[in-house]
């Protein structure tokens, strides 16, 4: 269930919308390249563009076990993964309490953009909420089904062409089983700062 709720995740962030797929990020901190039109379709614009190679090399290194385990879940393992968005981390939780995944989206060279132009056209996106900064980063909560407790989808815009995009599901044993969102939040607040750390 964990791999298909990731998997679907994946899917809406990197769907089709008819625009060029891109290339993968230099990682280097740029404000969108001339005639880019970034940020579009009423996204925020990212005033502080982070570097992203820390997380394109070691995606684990976002949320270390003192952190997770500060955020309320108790961490078992976390293990790399390579997924359709770019390189990422799962982190597995204890008691098969759920697992959270996380990883710069790097096929998708439009950021934050990508999901708002899909909230503007109406398709695309089931849930669709701007939520607090992140750590001084814009945030979305979206889905595209597959709404309920202790699922949460957070996408972070970390830089106007890149988003940082976390995924999460929880089982009924889990203490944060409803603030699935909550907790991303929190791994989004250790990534950003990760990333902030590495400039």
């Amino acid at each position: 269930m964990t791999v298909l709720a990731v998997a679907a995740s994946v899917a809406l962030i990197a769907g089709c919308t008819g625009e060029n797929p891109g290339k993968p990020s230099t990682g280097q901190p740029t404000s969108s390249p001339a005639g880019s039109g970034l940020p579009r379709a009423g996204a925020p614009k990212v005033a502080t563009p982070l570097k992203t190679t820390a997380l394109e090399t070691s995606a684990c290194d976002a949320a270390s076990e003192s952190e997770v385990n500060s955020a309320g879940v108790t961490l078992k393992t976390a293990e790399p993964q390579d997924i359709a968005g770019g390189k990422g981390c799962l982190w597995i939780f204890t008691n098969t309490s759920g697992t959270v995944t996380g990883n710069l989206n790097v096929s998708q060279p439009d950021g934050l953009s990508h999901l708002y132009a899909l909230k503007a056209q109406g398709s695309g996106v089931t849930t669709f909420q701007p939520v607090a900064d992140v750590a001084g980063y814009p945030a979305v909560v979206y889905a595209n089904g597959g709404e309920g407790p202790g699922v949460c989808n957070l996408a972070i815009g970390v830089r106007d062409d890149m988003m940082y995009v976390l995924t999460t599901q929880l089982f009924s044993g889990s203490p944060k089983y409803n603030d699935a969102c909550g907790l991303l939040a929190k791994f989004g607040e250790f990534a950003v700062q990760h990333l902030k750390a590495a400039q």
